[in-house]
């Protein structure tokens, strides 16, 4: 079975093709974890210019056309979707929802026998007459990857398109992407010897890692935080974040708070490869989230065993095996947050860590989505050379 990967964006600030390959690195280790379960994957990418590269078993295709680097949803890269068809693929898995127009015209241009999977990275769905458009265009996609259902049901108007949801992890990360983390045990790791390398101290460590935005809501953490730390005075949290457009707020919830100011630090961007080892000087995870697609940092937490107090949307609500790990809250209650921190609290801290490496493994690993995306695809291309049958 051959598998085509399609991307019609990219970052026009990246030179090199290798450089690309890097910066997209979660489609790539998709790629190779289902290379090793015998599922042919090639990746094709629209780019400042035309190349090929081949790493561990994936190839990859780069394409040069005169639309820029974000193509808007009228605009139709007719030249990149003729190479598509032209890789004669079972399976073409299109990294974009939003651009329907381009999925309806490249169902016009492919073989039959090949299926289209749509997949959701992420965003909010849009108003009634947009996602009317939105599903009647990608209608004629065979199947759509959500990380759960639920997801799916806030995109679709009616039941037909969305009996098309199939759930599937969005994909995981590498903390070592040159080595593809091998030789990383995925164990839970002593907190003490790392910490004199990041100077992490508290009992217990929180650790935040994300934007500081209104999504991810730092603001109700803070203040749910404060009320914590009456209960818990050695407590300490450290925040990691790259944007940080409510940085200025931030600092003022934090300065407005004697005790928010001995107790929160901020670190503000760390290297991604330095990363895993403020995981795993942490004891629980905080994040949140309105909406999400999936939940990159939460899977990297859960993988070095952070135990996870985050927010009950629908793809937390799967990465923490419906609320079997840490404990879930309503996003923007402080009351909420504090609730759900002081029942994860209770939870014996290493056999909840230990949990929750075994669940990334089990679930949410790079090996565990090809498992899960190889069932998927196979399904999906038995449907379509069934449907071509009756059709024919």
């Amino acid at each position: 079975m051959k598998v085509v990967n399609i991307f019609y964006y990219y970052d026009d600030r990246v030179s090199s093709e290798e450089e690309l390959i890097r910066y997209y690195y979660t489609t790539t280790g998709w790629a190779e974890a289902l290379h090793a379960k015998g599922v042919e994957s090639i990746i094709m990418t629209r780019f400042i210019k035309e190349g090929f590269y081949q790493k561990n078993n994936i190839a990859h295709y780069f394409v040069k056309d005169k639309l820029g680097s974000h193509i808007r949803f009228w605009q139709l890269p007719i030249r990149f979707l003729r190479r598509v068809n032209e890789l004669d693929a079972d399976v073409i898995h299109v990294h974009s929802l939003t651009l329907s127009l381009q999925t309806f015209l490249l169902r016009l241009l492919l073989n039959k026998k090949t299926a289209i999977i749509v997949q959701h990275h992420g965003g909010k769905s849009p108003g009634a007459f947009k996602r009317a458009i939105h599903n009647l265009l990608n209608s004629v996609a065979d199947a759509f990857f959500f990380t759960t259902p639920a997801q799916g049901a806030g995109w679709f108007l009616k039941k037909k398109p969305f009996d098309k949801v199939l759930p599937v992890m969005e994909g995981a990360t590498y903390f070592d992407y040159d080595n593809r983390d091998v030789g990383r045990s995925a164990v839970y790791h002593d907190r003490r010897e790392v910490r004199t390398k990041t100077g992490m101290h508290g009992e217990p460590v929180f650790l935040w890692v994300g934007r500081l935005d209104d999504n991810k809501d730092p603001i109700t953490i803070l203040t749910g935080f404060e009320v914590l730390l009456h209960e818990h005075p050695g407590a300490m949290l450290f925040m990691i974040y790259g944007d940080g457009l409510l940085l200025p707020a931030v600092q003022q919830k934090i300065a407005a708070s004697a005790i928010l100011t001995a107790h929160v630090h901020l670190l503000g961007k760390v290297p991604h490869e330095e990363i895993e080892q403020y995981y795993n000087s942490a004891d629980y995870f905080v994040l949140g989230s309105h909406y999400e697609g999936s939940g990159y940092a939460l899977s990297e937490a859960l993988r070095c065993g952070c135990i996870p107090i985050v927010t009950n949307i629908p793809s937390f609500r799967m990465m923490t095996n419906k609320e079997q790990l840490g404990a879930l809250w309503e996003a923007g209650s402080m009351d909420s947050f504090v609730a759900a921190a002081e029942a994860a609290l209770q939870k014996p801290l290493e056999q909840e860590a230990n949990a929750c490496i075994y669940f990334y493994q089990q679930q949410l690993s790079f090996e565990a989505i090809a498992r899960v995306a190889a069932q998927h695809y196979r399904q999906v291309v038995q449907t379509r050379l069934q449907k071509n049958g009756k059709s024919s």
